[in-house]
Order: C-alpha cells, then sequence, then structure tokens
C-alpha cells in the first residue's frame, strides 16, 4: 500500500532503472480549442493529445476556412464585412473593434 503522501491521482509510483521507486505525473488533459475573439468552443477542432494529434492530417486538426481553429464562423463572418467596409471606404480604422484589427489586416480572402 503506498503512503498516504503517495496517494494523489495525479502520481503514480514507478521504480526508476536503478531500482528505486519515483513518483511520476500523470500528463493533464489537452484544453479544448476556443475562439480568440468571443471565447466560444470551436467546433471542427479535435481535443486530443499532442500525440494523438500527430497521427491526424491536417485537414482533421481545423476546419478548411480563412482563420480555421482559430476563431469561430460568426466572428469570421464579422471580420470579413468589416474589412470589405474598411475597402469601400465605409467605415474608417477608428471605427472598427481594436481586437478585430489585426485579424481583418492580415486577412487575405475578402470580397472586392
Amino acid at each position: 500500500m503506498p503512503a498516504p503522501r503517495n496517494r494523489n491521482a495525479n502520481f503514480r509510483l514507478r521504480s526508476s532503472p536503478g531500482g528505486r521507486p519515483s513518483r511520476k505525473r500523470k500528463p493533464g488533459k489537452q484544453a479544448k480549442a476556443r475562439c480568440a475573439l468571443c471565447k466560444t468552443l470551436l467546433g471542427g477542432v479535435p481535443n486530443r493529445s499532442h500525440s494523438d494529434l500527430a497521427k491526424l492530417s491536417k485537414t482533421q486538426k481545423r476546419p478548411e476556412r480563412i482563420y480555421g481553429g482559430v476563431l469561430c464562423s460568426g466572428c469570421v463572418a464579422q471580420i470579413v464585412k468589416d474589412k470589405v467596409r474598411l475597402q469601400q471606404g465605409l467605415i474608417s480604422r477608428e471605427e472598427t473593434d481594436f481586437r478585430r484589427l489585426k485579424f481583418i489586416t492580415g486577412a487575405k480572402h475578402a470580397a472586392k
């Protein structure tokens, strides 16, 4: 029976190559992917360990659209609208939300 200080679900007792017992920490769970702007959970992004993600293809790791795996679809739609409005001169840079400005200036795919 392990000592009370070693009875923790986050640790396991294992023996080292020299035969001495050692405590090994169990790896924690991966955090779920969230939108960079509105912090909602992202759909289409798997919540797996790093070793499991490495076995997936690139298209299985994130959606195939602009800012896929970073922003949710609602925020992407708003960014595309704001970029078009900026290009047409309907709004100025000061009128846009400063959090979205980084994504608006970096967006390559927008209607002309």
